[in-house]
């Protein structure tokens, strides 16, 4: 990592802990507001800290994030900062004024989440109307004019309705959708029998790669699903894949002000709080993030220690990993090596053959270059 610039370029602000529903898949068990969440003024410094640390993306999140009144004031500091402005809701409080707000402040992209059949989706949501509701909200952001996408979280429980709900928000004008798969934080560790199994996961990939030729919506793929090997690689059409950026050029804000690479990561992950030293400080200190900034090969363990794509991916998505293995680079979620124990040997493409041959060549001058010392 020391040739590597590190900055918060994407910045995942949990805004409010609370939400108005109580999803079984919550990776942090959200549900009542946090009594020290940040006042309106120290989310406007927070603000302009990351302008000027070059953050270029923020997301606002929750909780739900249409929960805190002053949303809006915090989403126009960051657009007037220059900076992206994201926002991820359950489109439960979606109103055609909200949706109008939303378009009028420039919000660049705002994720609605939607997870199944309305039977499943409700299950999941733990709300009787949260299907139709959050329909009503795509609805309403289509007719107001604001760009939005649809994120869907997979597991066990609705890994058999993609096709469904690629025909609901096709029906509903959604262009783009997100597909992640959920991991066993939060609430879900109540419910780990419902997290993606082993052997439902590449029928995942399967399905994923299938509903990528149909040209009517766009499909971003998670970044905790794929890792090279045949199939893996070809979701990622043909690109590299580079791991977890958490703590590197990603950060995670919780709405008290704790500090984490990723806002999906456990609480052991918090690095500080904004409160007690300045955002700019705890990511510039030279100990933190250790788990990424400081990995090597010696951090992989199992499989993924001798894997030849570990300089690649390092071990895939940090959450996943810890959540299924306890370990910071022993993920089970790797195509490569489930098709290494099916016998499937990958052909790389010339793209990531290339990248591969830079890395052992920036290896071995290293080598060399210690050898000299």
């Amino acid at each position: 990592m020391s040739e590597f610039k590190l900055y918060p370029s994407a910045v995942v602000w949990e805004i409010t802990f609370a939400c108005n529903m109580r999803c079984i898949h919550c990776g942090t068990s959200a549900g009542k507001r946090r009594p020290d969440e940040l006042t309106t003024q120290e989310a406007f410094n927070l603000i302009d800290e990351l302008a000027e640390l070059g953050s270029e993306a923020i997301t606002i999140s929750g909780g739900e994030p249409l929960l805190r009144e002053d949303w809006p004031l915090l989403a126009k500091r960051i657009k007037d900062r220059g900076i992206k402005a994201y926002l991820i809701t359950n489109g439960y409080a979606m109103t055609p004024e909200i949706a109008r707000t939303l378009a009028e402040l420039g919000i660049n992209n705002i994720g609605i989440s939607f997870d199944g059949t309305e039977p499943t989706h409700n299950y999941i949501r733990q709300r009787t109307d949260s299907y139709q509701r959050c329909l009503n909200a795509m609805d309403m952001l289509r007719e107001a004019g604001a760009r939005f996408c649809a994120v869907t979280q997979v597991s066990n429980i609705n890994l058999a309705e993609l096709d469904n709900i690629k025909e609901d928000l096709i029906a509903h004008g959604c262009k783009v959708w997100r597909i992640q798969m959920t991991t066993v934080t939060g609430r879900m560790k109540e419910n780990a029998q419902l997290v993606m199994s082993l052997d439902n996961y590449p029928k995942l990939v399967d399905k994923i790669l299938e509903i990528k030729q149909d040209k009517r919506i766009t499909v971003d793929v998670g970044e905790n699903i794929g890792y090279y090997g045949c199939k893996g690689t070809e979701l990622w059409d043909g690109f590299p894949y580079f791991g977890c950026y958490a703590g590197t050029r990603i950060a995670g804000i919780e709405s008290n002000g704790n500090v984490k690479g990723c806002l999906s990561m456990p609480e052991e992950f918090v690095e500080g709080n904004i409160r007690d030293s300045s955002f700019t400080a705890i990511w510039n200190n030279p100990d933190g993030f250790a788990y990424n900034r400081k990995f090597t090969k010696e951090t992989a363990t199992g499989h993924c220690h001798d894997c030849k794509y570990l300089p690649l991916c390092r071990g895939g998505c940090t959450t996943t990993s810890v959540s299924a293995s306890g370990k910071r680079a022993e993920n089970p979620y790797c195509m490569y090596h489930i098709e290494q124990q099916q016998g499937i040997k990958p052909v790389d493409t010339e793209y990531v053959a290339n990248v591969l041959q830079q890395v052992r060549d920036m290896e071995t001058a290293e080598l060399k270059r210690s050898k000299v010392v």
